[in-house]
């Protein structure tokens, strides 16, 4: 009888853990969205509903990554264009910090220079 009840009960925690992890996905979807509304606003200076590349160039991030996000080549981003701006700079700042978790504890990667050469 109590090995069916430590059952139960890890099966019932098992479940509550699965359910919150679907709650706090939506949410951070929900949130990352909001995210991107409020940070096109914010660039979109005179409000016309687009972001041109002098509006772009108030956030480093956005400026750079411009000409690959202008996909229609008009000057502009649109809500669309800035949204998967936004999707493919989280996604690539997710790997940069996944690398940084894989490095092996205690290192930090960095790029080589010439005080890494050996001396003689």
């Amino acid at each position: 009888m109590r090995r069916l009840v430590l059952g139960m009960s890890a099966a019932a925690l098992v479940a509550t853990a699965a359910w919150a992890a679907d709650q706090q996905t939506d949410e951070t979807q929900v949130a990352a969205l909001n995210r991107t509304w409020a940070a096109f606003a914010k660039l979109d200076a005179d409000q016309d509903g687009r972001i041109s590349a002098l509006e772009a160039a108030n956030d480093p991030m956005v400026a750079a990554g411009f000409t690959d996000a202008d996909l229609d080549h008009d000057g502009y981003l649109s809500k669309e264009e800035f949204a998967n701006l936004m999707r493919s700079l989280d996604s690539s700042s997710r790997a940069r910090a996944q690398a940084r978790m894989a490095a092996p504890s205690g290192t930090v990667p960095r790029a080589a220079d010439a005080r890494d050469t050996p001396r003689l």
